[in-house]
Formats: C-alpha cells, sequence, structure tokens
C-alpha cells in the first residue's frame, strides 16, 4: 500500500461511517427539517473526509524519500474539494432512501395485519344482555 492509501483509507472510512450513521437516523425520523440537517450534515462528513484524506495522503506520499511521479498529481485532492459533495450526495441519499423504504414497507405491512385481525374479528353478536356495552 502506499503512503497516500495507509492515509487516506481510515479517514475515509471515518466520514462514510459518520455520513451513513447521519443518514440512517434521517431515514427513521419523521418530518423535513430534521432529516435535512442530518443528511447535510452526512454530505459534509462524506466531502470533508474524501477532500482531507486526500490532501494528507498526498502530502505523506510527497513528503518520503524518492517519491514516484504520481505521487505529485494533485488533482484528486482539488477535484475531491470541488465535486466531492457529489459522491457524499449520493451515498446519503441511497442510505437515506434504504431506510425509508424499509420503514415504509414495515408500515404497510403492519396495516395489513391489523386490518386482517379487524375482518377476522367481526362483528359483536347481540346477546340480550341490557349491561352489555355497545362495542362488545
Amino acid at each position: 500500500m502506499t503512503p497516500y492509501q495507509e492515509i487516506f483509507i481510515p479517514i475515509f472510512l471515518l466520514g462514510c461511517s459518520i455520513a451513513a450513521i447521519a443518514s440512517f437516523f434521517a431515514g427513521r425520523l419523521s418530518g423535513c427539517v430534521w432529516p435535512v440537517v442530518l443528511l447535510f450534515t452526512g454530505v459534509f462528513a462524506f466531502w470533508s473526509a474524501v477532500f482531507i484524506g486526500s490532501e494528507l495522503g498526498y502530502r505523506a506520499w510527497q513528503s518520503m524519500p524518492d517519491p514516484p511521479e504520481e505521487a505529485f498529481s494533485d488533482a484528486s485532492a482539488l477535484g475531491a474539494l470541488v465535486l466531492g459533495w457529489l459522491p457524499g450526495g449520493i451515498f446519503c441519499l441511497t442510505v437515506f432512501c434504504l431506510v425509508r423504504g424499509i420503514r415504509w414497507i414495515l408500515r404497510w405491512a403492519n396495516t395489513n395485519v391489523l386490518a386482517r385481525e379487524e375482518e377476522s374479528v367481526g362483528r359483536p353478536v347481540e346477546t340480550g344482555n341490557p349491561y352489555q356495552s355497545p362495542n362488545d
């Protein structure tokens, strides 16, 4: 592994885990404000991890004795600064949509089970008991 990869991978994995956790909680919450705040937090965490990891990785790679030519190609750090939000947004929206989809499916399955239980109970039988409530 190159010094770039040794520095970049742990920083990137930390940013991915923060983004995934924020997107997971955004998908679990209902409403509009907090999910959007958490999604932006996740995208920012992903973006900053890609940029900082790339920047520090290239610095470590360039500081080694007799670095190769590809160590001086800093275009990926600049690309991460300018376009790093795009993969972060895709990643966070994917996690968010998966959690929301699973939540919707579970809610739909539970309402079907409850509807079937209500159908199976049926209508109450009139027993002629004057003390019987109308719903029993």
